[in-house]
């Protein structure tokens, strides 16, 4: 699928699945989330991926930068609490597996390493040792982009390095079925979006639905 498709779905499903109700929680699970959606399309290469690839990774990079300033003007500064906490060989080791994941998955083929469960495994070991808190997001978000992929005519590389690939080849990436996905990915981000600001706020969730006119 397409990179926003990616977007859409792994903020969706993030904010949904954790429904976090705090400003360091919610900035933590888009952080993840978004994350964990655009990181196994490093491996874009060819032209005609490459342009909506970067679009993607601007507008994740927007999200990502937006969350990190709705952290910072909480009670519980998430970056201050990270470079207090955090900053140590630990965080420094997390930072260069990342590096050297990203690099390896740059240079190999498309849907291969970065697309796979080993890949999947060690960013996660990667982003835990960098903050723990964003593991969950990434978790859900990268999921999301591999079982949106297997739905393609091309084959996942899952079980790299092992050659053979998966698919369920029910869809082209950039046909019909994205936009459709996209669209639902959009719905549920911003239901996502919507469930967590009320708990944020500290609404009663089970009262406004029950003022919600059904008929």
């Amino acid at each position: 699928m397409m990179s926003k498709t990616h977007i859409a779905m792994g903020i969706g499903t993030t904010l949904l699945l954790l429904h976090p109700h705090t400003a360091t929680g919610i900035s933590a699970a888009l952080i993840g989330g978004t994350f964990g959606a655009i990181i196994p399309d490093i491996d874009c290469k060819s032209t005609k991926i490459s342009r909506d690839t970067l679009h993607g990774r601007i507008i994740a990079g927007a999200v990502i930068a937006a969350s990190v300033f709705f952290g910072q003007f909480q009670q519980v500064n998430m970056l201050k609490n990270l470079l207090q906490t955090h900053v140590s060989h630990t965080i420094l080791m997390g930072f260069l597996l990342m590096a050297i994941l990203c690099v390896a998955g740059r240079i190999s083929g498309h849907r291969s390493f970065s697309h796979s469960f080993l890949f999947f495994v060690l960013m996660g070991g990667a982003i835990y040792q960098i903050y723990p808190a964003f593991l969950p997001g990434f978790c859900i978000g990268c999921l999301s982009h591999l079982l949106l992929d297997c739905l393609n005519k091309k084959p996942v590389r899952l079980l790299y390095p092992i050659k053979k690939g998966f698919c369920l080849n029910l869809c082209y990436a950039d046909g019909a079925a994205n936009t459709l996905l996209l669209w639902v990915g959009l719905l549920l981000s911003v239901c996502g979006v919507a469930l967590v600001w009320l708990q944020y706020r500290n609404v009663d969730i089970k009262a406004v639905i029950s003022k919600i006119p059904f008929h």
